[in-house]
């Protein structure tokens, strides 16, 4: 009980490094931590850096942005908004129909190049680690470094494209564009 205590209260703590801490949940349920993304389980990893980015927290009392089921690290798509009605009033939008600063057109198309800018990151990540040997094959101390810097700037790639899209929701929200626009 006391280390619970102790846990709840080290958590609560403001942490002043900028150094990125990385946690996940076994199937055992034990929750483990890390400061090396390299040490997290494959599978887990993904989640593990949305949550060192802060776009999610172990519990589900924060609102998200919706995320289909079918693939859980797919871009959030953004919430529900008002119903699809134009700037005058009319029962449904379409392309043309300005929301905020910029037509439905223009907001479908930022939403598409930038899921397609964190499925390439996807990529290049799965296709270093396969170059790698999957962490099977012995590396030079150089090849070793070089994974690692093209690993740090492909998770920090990632995270400022996440973050420029979790953004982009918040704007499609605030200016009541429809969900079927930010698909």
């Amino acid at each position: 009980m006391t280390r619970l205590a102790l846990l709840a209260l080290l958590l609560l703590l403001p942490v002043s490094s900028e150094a990125a801490t990385y946690s996940w949940t076994d199937p055992a349920g034990t929750i483990h931590f890390t400061d090396d993304i390299g040490a997290v389980p494959p599978k887990y990893r993904t989640k593990a850096l949305r949550q060192a980015a802060g776009e999610e927290t172990g519990s589900d009392t924060r609102p998200t942005a919706n995320v289909p089921a079918s693939r859980p690290d797919a871009a959030p798509a953004a919430k529900a908004g008002p119903p699809a009605a134009d700037a005058n009033g009319g029962a449904t939008a379409t392309p043309a129909t300005r929301f905020g600063d910029r037509s439905a057109a223009a907001w479908q198309t930022e939403f598409q190049q930038l899921r397609a800018e964190l499925k390439r990151i996807e990529q290049d990540r799965e296709t270093l680690r396969q170059e790698t040997g999957e962490g099977k094959r012995m590396l030079s101390n150089q090849q070793v470094a070089d994974h690692n810097a093209r690993t740090k700037q492909l998770n920090q790639e990632y995270e400022a494209t996440r973050l420029r899209f979790n953004q982009l929701v918040e704007q499609a929200n605030k200016a009541g564009l429809p969900p079927e626009f930010s698909q």
